[in-house]
């Protein structure tokens, strides 16, 4: 691996501090880290050491999974080590994920967010590409700062994050073994994982009509759509998949119309990026201090479609089974989050094969209760650990920040016993 391809290599990747805010107080780095040799793309970090005993916490890698928020809003809207006012100020999170975890954000795939590249041909066309680019950029962190390699890993996202996170995964474990600089990964936390469209997707309908978000006759109607979706989905000719990805986005859209409601969060009507995390990014000081690059700024820059245009043509219920016999695996729900609902993946999941998964699917699900007060529901076994978190959509550490940092803290403790009931 060429890491001197980065000509961000030997730039200062250091924060000293934010506008808005001040002097940091943790170790943090934030800039570019290039997706291969050839150096034609650059994904964007920003990484916060933890704030307790950074020598044991365990690495934590977010990759983020929707194509309308970055990574920066992580960091600044949700589990990272500050919080974004609408007057522009900056203030320290308390719930951060950082006070148990190395955080480490990664914005992807390429082409998105505060991720650019020079040329479209380094765009990635499926999550197969966009996980080995991540792979690249993920080796290339632990070479420049290698006391982190040490650590244990975890993979985290949410949503389409699922497709990339589980082919990252097997690159890491295919790397280990074959002779790459070893990565400790340990575990993955998915929320809301979209990752069988054949399933998750008649889920959508189910749950919206379980909600009374939709009528009899709109659910009839979204049913016929999906009746197209599975006839095209289950083609091998490439224009008919790609009807099928196109139905299965009016469906969501037709029901998001008909109960007027966001689908990532049913309690609220549909949501834009917060205006506020844009304007301050767009400050010089901001983009300073936090190593932006101009280019990622220029509206001519090369888009990549992958989360949004292929949505659902991808797959990946071949990946997990392997992943549970050798990693720790925490699905975790907003329960008001109809995309990646828990009624697909409990249907996902009874279809699914390995070596403890009959004695998953007999768990009941208990009350959890991560400070006394019941926050959700929970099933655990051996590997695989399940949460539905309550008046939470998919954003769970913004909507719920103290229940999200919990089951973080307990999944990272929680070894070869069950998390915390």
């Amino acid at each position: 691996m060429n890491v001197q391809s980065n000509p961000f290599l030997f730039e200062s990747a250091a924060l000293s501090h934010l506008p808005g805010f001040g002097a940091v107080r943790t170790t943090q780095f934030a800039g570019y880290l290039s997706v291969g040799d050839s150096a034609g793309g650059w994904l964007y970090f920003w990484f916060s050491e933890a704030g307790d005993h950074p020598e044991k916490a365990p690495l934590l890698v977010w990759i983020n999974g929707e194509p309308e928020w970055s990574a920066l809003n992580a960091m600044l809207d949700e589990h990272g080590p500050y919080l974004l006012d609408p007057s522009g100020r900056v203030y320290s999170n308390p719930f951060s994920w950082h006070h148990h975890a190395n955080l480490l954000v990664i914005d992807q795939p390429l082409g998105q967010g505060l991720s650019f590249t020079t040329h479209p041909r380094y765009l990635p066309e499926n999550h197969d590409e966009a996980s080995q680019q991540l792979y690249h950029a993920l080796q290339e962190f632990l070479l420049r700062w290698p006391r982190y390699r040490e650590r244990d890993c975890y993979l985290f996202g949410s949503a389409a994050a699922a497709h990339s996170i589980t082919r990252l995964a097997h690159r890491v474990l295919d790397g280990n073994s074959g002779g790459q600089p070893p990565i400790p990964l340990k575990g993955l936390g998915l929320g809301n994982p979209q990752l069988a469209p054949e399933i998750q997707l008649p889920s959508h309908i189910e749950y919206a009509y379980q909600h009374r978000l939709i009528n009899l006759d709109e659910k009839n109607r979204a049913q016929s759509m999906l009746d197209e979706f599975i006839r095209a989905y289950a083609s091998p000719i490439a224009l008919q998949r790609q009807l099928a990805n196109q139905t299965a986005i009016e469906i969501d859209r037709f029901m998001q119309h008909c109960c007027g409601r966001d689908l990532r969060d049913i309690r609220h009507p549909p949501q834009k990026p917060s205006k506020t995390l844009g304007e301050y990014l767009k400050k010089p000081s901001v983009q300073q201090a936090l190593h932006i690059d101009r280019r990622s700024n220029n509206e001519l820059q090369p888009q990549s479609g992958l989360m949004a245009e292929a949505a659902w043509l991808e797959n990946s219920s071949h990946l997990l089974p392997t992943l549970l016999d050798q990693l720790k695996v925490l699905f975790f729900h907003g329960e008001c989050c109809m995309a990646g609902n828990y009624l697909g993946l409990d249907a996902w999941l009874n279809t699914q094969t390995w070596p403890q998964a009959d004695a998953f699917r007999q768990q009941k699900r208990q009350a959890w209760r991560p400070y006394g007060l019941a926050a959700g529901l929970i099933r655990s076994h051996g590997n695989l650990s399940q949460i539905i978190i309550q008046n939470a959509g998919l954003r769970v550490a913004r909507d719920q920040p103290a229940a999200a940092q919990a089951m973080l803290r307990d999944f990272l403790c929680s070894n070869d016993d069950k998390m915390t009931l």
